[in-house]
């Protein structure tokens, strides 16, 4: 903290002044303030300089005092510009503060802005407004405008989600958080030899575990039936399975070829006691794949048994019943069994890191961010809300994804489908998502019929995530019935009512085309709002970390997870050795990229939810608000860890522990 005062004497205004910590943000231009009380005086113009030495540099805060005011009293509003004696960059001023020593209270005026030499920037304390209500409409209006031009949609391909179409200053990485994720594969791989060579045997694989790669949990029991439907519940991609009332037509198995699998039960017993389960990928049915790679569209059938664990019972690799796509069932023969899920998670794996992951949140989720930031200025409390959920997700995707799915990366050397066929997959994927099932979770429980948590037991996503998206609930319904008291300061919010069209109006049109928004994107209804500042800041942060967090322990051991697999499935139920699993699997190489990969991703880094980087909240109902949020939090973390006591060794489930959910997208 520099301090730019002489002896503290009876001055009885302090103000502090911080800078942004982000590229650019700092300046050694001239900064004059003005202060308004809240009957209207004013300070004469103030001096926020320091005489020879550097100030406002980046991620530092600068100490100035006021001239004494006379009878001045509680800080209402401050007015600060810069002129353009610096001939860099514009500054970012993230926060002025004021203490009045004399009753020794704080005020705070969140600036967060980049300022503009000779504008002047009026800030009213907390900065925390609706537009119709804001004393500083026109300056508000200016801001937007200038960020309009900065964030302007972009798709890479026909019916793709919008993205940024170039980066602002604002989502340059800040110097605590800098990421490039093929800069970090790069240093994991440093001295690891990457011959493309295949393996002699399953027992090879080891040979991978060795500093910086610890060994997968996925090692130990791959071949397990119970950690094959384990995977469906705690797994990376919890979100496929669905209840099962009847059994698909397409399925070509009957209730008698099931019976040796129910323990005595009948098939109709077991679907009226809800303990049949679906898991259908006909969403892959002809994807383009690189080099004409086979992918399965598979069907799975799973049973939950008397010891309630989740088990399969039938596979069946393509959607059409045909007599070269057999039903394959747990008693066929062991290596033939292993090969039939290997192919199965195959597709599963494609679906989980094409949408669930890349598909579902982060590109989704940027281009909600970037209507954000084009309809709502930062004095808005939704703003406030949601900001925090975004940082840095636009320059992640820029600096990350876009490197790692563009043309001969990752997706194209290590994977079944490639970019083409993740682009394909994210085009019909995103066509169908609508962020008022998919992106609730209740609702999206209840369209899978596992809303009743007395239905498929240890189902960590659903009940550790339940408790999760309720506190996120609860949180923004306290923040929003501050704001929005009665009906119409809703319905007369031009600003949400412009984010609420933009996110709605389909692509085509401009827009950034999220299915499932109240009709033409208005906003009437609190409850509506609630629904999808919600669901946003849930797809954020506790879906993000659900498809996220265990990918290396799911991948780094192919056998058990495999996002490649070459050659052909099988076609019929005879015998099959282990031979036939290796020579399927993906090199050496490969199999070292997908693992500095996984790792990487499954580092969750920046603050846990409900802490930030950076403060948005200011104003003191808001600010209640997060504490409560905090707490309430805390109470989840600690039921989580009794929960996992109690939970069996497949089950157990620590993803969605508030205490290792991020607060944003942030790998």
């Amino acid at each position: 903290m520099g301090n730019c005062c002489s002896v503290e004497g009876a001055i009885d205004h302090w103000i502090y002044v911080k800078t942004g910590d982000r590229k650019g943000s700092g300046t050694d231009a001239n900064v004059r303030a003005i202060l308004y009380d809240n009957a209207g005086h004013e300070s004469p113009v103030i001096n926020l300089d320091c005489y020879f030495q550097n100030d406002y540099e980046r991620g530092k805060t600068e100490v100035f005092q006021a001239p004494p005011l006379k009878d001045f009293g509680a800080v209402a509003k401050v007015e600060v510009w810069r002129d353009n004696t610096d001939v860099r960059a514009d500054w970012f001023c993230e926060v002025v503060v004021v203490n009045d020593r004399r009753t020794d209270r704080w005020f705070y005026f969140p600036l967060q802005r980049w300022m503009v030499p000779q504008r002047r920037y009026v800030v009213c304390a907390y900065d925390t407004a609706l537009p119709q209500l804001d004393e500083n409409r026109r300056l508000r209006e200016k801001d937007l405008e200038e960020r309009r031009m900065l964030y302007q949609y972009a798709q890479r391909a026909p019916d793709l989600p919008v993205q940024i179409k170039s980066i602002p200053a604002d989502e340059l990485f800040s110097e605590e958080f800098k990421w490039d994720i093929v800069e970090r594969m790069n240093a994991l791989l440093a001295n690891t030899s990457l011959a493309a060579r295949p393996w002699g045997g399953l027992a090879d694989l080891s040979s991978c575990y060795t500093y910086p790669f610890d060994e997968p949990t996925g090692i130990d029991n791959w071949s397990n039936d119970v950690c094959f439907g384990a995977q469906r519940l705690t797994g990376c991609n919890p979100t496929m399975i669905r209840r099962c009332s009847e059994l698909p037509e397409n399925l070509g198995i009957t209730a008698e070829m099931l019976q040796p699998f129910l323990e005595g039960w009948t098939l109709r017993q077991i679907i009226q006691a809800d303990r049949l389960f679906l898991v259908d990928l006909k969403i892959l049915e002809d994807l383009p794949t690189v080099n004409d790679n086979r992918l399965c569209c598979p069907l799975g059938l799973f049973f939950v048994n008397g010891d309630k664990q989740l088990l399969p019972i039938a596979i069946q690799l393509y959607q059409q019943i045909t007599p070269d796509n057999p039903v394959f069932l747990p008693n066929d023969p062991p290596f033939t069994w292993l090969l039939a899920k290997m192919w199965f998670n195959n597709a599963d794996a494609t679906v989980h890191q094409c949408l669930s992951h890349i598909g579902f949140t982060n590109m989704l989720m940027e281009g909600v961010c970037i209507a954000m930031h084009r309809n709502l200025s930062s004095s808005h409390p939704v703003f406030r809300l949601l900001a925090p959920h975004f940082l840095f997700l636009i320059g992640i995707n820029a600096s990350g994804m876009e490197r790692l799915i563009s043309p001969r990366g990752w997706l194209d050397n290590c994977t079944t489908v490639g970019r083409e066929g993740l682009l394909e997959l994210i085009r019909r994927g995103t066509a169908e998502w609508r962020i008022d099932v998919n992106g609730s979770l209740p609702r999206d429980l209840k369209s899978r019929g596992l809303l009743d948590q007395n239905i498929l037991p240890y189902y960590g996503y659903r009940d550790d995530g339940l408790l999760i998206y309720n506190a996120i609930e609860g949180y923004i319904k306290e923040i929003l019935e501050h704001y929005y008291d009665t009906a119409n300061k809703i319905t007369e919010d031009y600003e949400l009512q412009n984010w609420g069209r933009d996110l709605a109006l389909s692509r085509d049109e401009g827009g950034v085309g999220i299915n499932g928004m109240p009709p033409g994107g208005r906003f009437r209804h609190r409850a509506d709002l609630v629904l999808i500042c919600t669901s946003i800041i849930f797809t954020c942060s506790a879906q993000h970390m659900a498809v996220n967090a265990s990918q290396y322990n799911e991948y780094a051991f192919p056998p058990n997870y495999p996002i490649y697999l070459a050659g052909q499935p099988p076609t019929d139920r005879l015998p099959r050795s282990e031979e036939d699993l290796v020579v399927a699997l993906a090199n050496k190489a490969c199999t070292m990229e997908t693992m500095a990969f996984t790792r990487l991703l499954s580092a969750a880094t920046g603050p846990s939810l409900g802490q930030w980087n950076f403060q948005f909240q200011y104003d003191p109902p808001a600010v209640k608000a997060e504490k409560r949020f905090r707490e309430e939090l805390q109470k989840i973390s600690e039921m989580v860890k009794e929960r996992n006591v109690h939970r069996p060794h497949f089950y157990k489930y620590t993803n969605l522990d508030p205490k290792n959910i991020p607060s944003s997208i942030c790998i």
